[in-house]
C-alpha cells in the first residue's frame, strides 16, 4: 500500500510540475462557461443584457458557430470535428516527442492551445448546433468567440513573439561574431 501511495504522490508531483494540468484545466473554464451562458440565455423568458464593463467594450451574447474561425467551413461540423481530433492529437504526440527538448514556456503554450482546441473540439462532437460562442467584442468588427478561441490565439500569439524574438537573438549573434572574426 505504501509503494501505491509513493507512486499516486509523485505522479502528483510530476502532474503540477510539468503544467500539464493547464489542459484540463482550460476545458473545465471554456466548458463551464459555455453551460452557464447557455443556461442562463435558455432559462431567460428575455434575452438578457449582459455587458463586461461597458456596453463599448464587450457583450455577453450567445451564438452557436457551425464552422472555424469567421465562420469558415460553416455547417461542416463533422469536418471540423474530425480536423479537431487531429489536430490535438498531432499537438499530443509533438509535445511527447518533444517535451524533454522543449523549455517550459513552449511547453505551457502548447497544454493552452491544447486545451482549446479539445474546448472546441467537445462542442463540434457534442453539440449539433455547433461551437458555443458568446464573448462579443463591440470596440472592434470581431467575430463573438469563447474561452478555448481565447487560449488558442494566446498560446499560438505567445510562441510566435517567442520565436521572434529567438530569431532576433539569434541574428544579432551572428552579427557580433561576424565583426569579431573581421577584427582579429
Amino acid at each position: 500500500m505504501q509503494e501505491v501511495l509513493k507512486k499516486v504522490k509523485n505522479g502528483l508531483i510530476w502532474f503540477f510540475k510539468s503544467f500539464i494540468w493547464i489542459v484540463p484545466l482550460v476545458i473545465i473554464i471554456d466548458q463551464v462557461s459555455k453551460l452557464v451562458i447557455q443556461n442562463i440565455f435558455v432559462n431567460a423568458e428575455i434575452t438578457p443584457d449582459l455587458y463586461i464593463f461597458s456596453r463599448d467594450f464587450i457583450i455577453i451574447d450567445l451564438t452557436y458557430n457551425t464552422g472555424a474561425a469567421w465562420s469558415i467551413l460553416d455547417d461542416k461540423r463533422w469536418l471540423l470535428a474530425v480536423i479537431s481530433v487531429i489536430a490535438s492529437i498531432g499537438i499530443i504526440y509533438y509535445l511527447v516527442k518533444k517535451y524533454k527538448t522543449l523549455g517550459l514556456f513552449e511547453r505551457i503554450c502548447g497544454f493552452i492551445i491544447l486545451g482549446g482546441c479539445m474546448g472546441n473540439m467537445i462542442d463540434r462532437i457534442f453539440y449539433e448546433k455547433g461551437v458555443i460562442d458568446f464573448i462579443r467584442p463591440t470596440f472592434i468588427n470581431f467575430p463573438t468567440f469563447n474561452i478555448a478561441d481565447s487560449a488558442l490565439v494566446v498560446g499560438i500569439i505567445a510562441l510566435l513573439i517567442k520565436m521572434l524574438f529567438e530569431k532576433e537573438g539569434e541574428e544579432e549573434k551572428k552579427d557580433a561574431e561576424k565583426t569579431d572574426s573581421k577584427q582579429q
